[in-house]
Parts: structure tokens; C-alpha cells; sequence
């Protein structure tokens, strides 16, 4: 286990714990409704907030767009398709999910909203390290990526290891940046 990962982890969970979770989650899915890559995808992967994280449920009332939600299935990643708010059940981690059959081929995805207690201006995101989401964009190259994060677990350099996969774009209250 990478310490410095560990106390960054421990760091940000923290400063989580402090910050506005419902106004920042509005400014992010605000910025996101405006942005061109978020307008031009039809098919859209986000997650399902979890205690503090940033929450993109706002974005399902988007018409015109098939949503998705991660699911969990060994070492892997997989989508499920979101229809509707009352389906949802406890998956993997007690994390909510949509009922129905897993969807193995992901590559029609175009864009994922990818979870991170932090990120860096270059595109490292600190996950929860059990490394599923870097996976699963190692195996689709061709999907867009982003991390929606409060700007202030935003950090110019965060540790990383060798199976890391950076993601396209980090998703702050103030600002989209891409790296």
C-alpha cells in the first residue's frame, strides 16, 4: 500500500467532512449541463454519491441522454442502465445501482463522471484504491473522462502509482480544466 496515498486519503476525507456538499454538487452539474462534451454525449456514465461526494443526480432530469451507473462484479466494472429514480437497490459497498442486467461491452459510453476524494492539474485523480475505475478506462481508451471535485481537494501534484490512469478532464465548482 502506498502510504503517501494513505494520508492523502485521510486528508481529503477531512476536508470533505467541512465543505458544502450540496452547493458545490449544484455549481459542478451546473457547469457540466453548459459544457459541450456533456451536450454532444448521448450515452453518459455517473455515479451514484456516496456520504460527502460530489452528487450528479441532478443531471438525470437531462433529456435526450441514456444514463448509466457502474456495477461492480469481481475485479471489474461494468454499466447498468438507469430508467428510473425507484429502481435503485444496494450493490457492491452498499452503494446504490440500478436494477437490471449488467452491460459487459461499455464502449458506447462517450463520457464518464469518474468518483475521487481528490484530483491534480494533470489528470491524476486519488480514488478509493481498489483501482476499478482505472481499469475499466484503461479498457476503454476512447471514452471521455472526468472528475467532478471541490476545488479545494484540487492539488498541483498527487501521488501516483504505475497502474494509474489519469482521467481527460477535472470538474470543479469554478472551472472545467482540461490537462
Amino acid at each position: 500500500m502506498n502510504s503517501e496515498k494513505y494520508d492523502l486519503r485521510v486528508k481529503c476525507k477531512a476536508i470533505r467532512k467541512t465543505l458544502d456538499t450540496q452547493t458545490v454538487s449544484s455549481r459542478i452539474c451546473n457547469l457540466i449541463k453548459n459544457w459541450s462534451i456533456f451536450k454532444n454525449a448521448q450515452n453518459v456514465m455517473l455515479f451514484y454519491p456516496v456520504g460527502a461526494e460530489v452528487s450528479l443526480l441532478d443531471l438525470l432530469q437531462e433529456k435526450g441522454k441514456n444514463f448509466y451507473f457502474p456495477q461492480v462484479a469481481g475485479n471489474q466494472l461494468y454499466a447498468l442502465q438507469y430508467t428510473t429514480m425507484n429502481n435503485f437497490q444496494k450493490g457492491e459497498f452498499n452503494i446504490p445501482k440500478p436494477s437490471g442486467k449488467s452491460i459487459i461491452d461499455c464502449s458506447f459510453i462517450e463520457l464518464v463522471l469518474v468518483p475521487a476524494l481528490a484530483a491534480d492539474t494533470t489528470g491524476n485523480r486519488l480514488g478509493y484504491g481498489k483501482g476499478y475505475y482505472d481499469r475499466f478506462l484503461n479498457s476503454y481508451p476512447g471514452i471521455i473522462s472526468a472528475v467532478p471535485v471541490c476545488s479545494k481537494l484540487l492539488f498541483n501534484s498527487i501521488p501516483t502509482d504505475k497502474h494509474d490512469v489519469k482521467v481527460n478532464y477535472i470538474i470543479t465548482e469554478n472551472d472545467i480544466i482540461h490537462p
